[in-house]
């Protein structure tokens, strides 16, 4: 999966539209669709199964890094131009790609609730295909950020809506922190220092993990070092079904992946990888950020997690991930 895009961006050397900050959304339904879907307008099904459809395809459909089994970043349903009514301006995204003689330069328009409210609309006009092409390949991260924060703030407008108190005082008491998480997790642990919040259901579990320690010095945010605090907190805090059996970091077939990048504001190092359980047969992704909550000198890690082996599992993540990007630094309880 590619890194995730906390906040707004301009895409530079286009004529880029951004309507979406404040509108007004009453009169409007709620947008529809299936999770991670985008609907792909062309003008004609020749289009879409010729290059143009295929470069597309190609980028939507990579795979999500670190799953295991591959799944796509996005589902695509083609809609010609003119079959696109009513009923598909509805949909949560959509991606429209014009090829217009007429147009003097390739452009990227976008913009939020046109039609429908939490919807993310993409539309792309160039002059013919080259010009497509180039602009789509120059843009083409950002345009799948775009698309991914809307899926994350349709998840978090649907979790604040039955948003769980108990969890969000205890992480306000803890550390200080805020995250949006729905009534269905619990707390399955709790200290000052670390938290087990989870969901069980008879298909899939999910967690999420947070723990600080202090900051001694840059090693906190070496990956393999991560890995290995991880380890630490899983086998002392998340046992595993059977006797002497705990989660830990999974190096048997896809090795972890982490990369640096800006989180909410902050400098962090973000880990994918999967997990298993010593002496056991479970076992999923997980992805986590570490970062240093300067107000205390301590390193802050969130790691989630899914465990679902008969389900596909990238909406699952994409649920965790959604909750972790509503994070923000809030003042700390005090306890009394």
């Amino acid at each position: 999966m590619k890194r995730i895009a906390y906040g707004l961006f301009l895409i530079t050397g286009i004529f880029f539209l951004l309507t979406s900050c404040k509108v007004e959304k009453s009169g409007k339904p709620h947008s529809v669709g299936k999770s991670s879907e985008i609907v792909v307008v062309t003008d004609n099904k020749q289009q879409w199964n010729s290059s143009i459809g295929d470069t597309i395809m190609d980028f939507f459909y990579q795979e999500v890094e670190i799953l295991p089994q591959a799944e796509p970043m996005f589902t695509l349903v083609n809609i010609p131009m003119e079959a696109f009514n009513t009923v598909y301006e509805k949909n949560r995204n959509i991606l429209i790609i014009d090829i217009d003689k007429e147009a003097k330069k390739a452009t990227i328009e976008t913009r939020t609730d046109i039609w429908a409210n939490t919807q993310r609309v993409v539309k792309i006009i160039a002059p013919d295909r080259q010009s497509f092409f180039k602009i789509f390949n120059d843009n083409k991260e950002k345009i799948m950020d775009l698309f991914l924060q809307m899926e994350y703030k349709r998840i978090q407008n649907a979790f604040a809506s039955t948003e769980n108190r108990k969890i969000t005082n205890a992480l306000k008491k803890n550390f200080g922190i805020y995250m949006t998480f729905p009534s269905d997790f619990r707390i399955a642990k709790e200290s000052k220092n670390f938290m087990w919040l989870r969901k069980e259901t008879l298909a899939f579990g999910m967690g999420l993990l947070i723990y600080t320690y202090n900051y001694t010095d840059t090693l906190a945010f070496d990956p393999d070092y991560i890995l290995s605090k991880r380890n630490y907190y899983t086998k002392a805090y998340i046992p595993g079904p059977s006797d002497s059996s705990y989660m830990i970091v999974s190096r048997d077939v896809i090795l972890p992946i982490s990369a640096e990048l800006n989180f909410k504001d902050n400098y962090a190092v973000e880990v994918r990888g999967l997990w298993k359980v010593e002496n056991d047969f479970m076992g999923g992704p997980f992805i986590s950020y570490t970062l240093i909550d300067q107000r205390q000198d301590k390193v802050l890690t969130i790691d989630a997690y899914v465990y679902a082996p008969s389900e596909e599992k990238r909406d699952l993540m994409r649920q965790l991930e959604a909750i972790i990007d509503s994070f923000k630094f809030v003042e700390k309880d005090s306890g009394k």
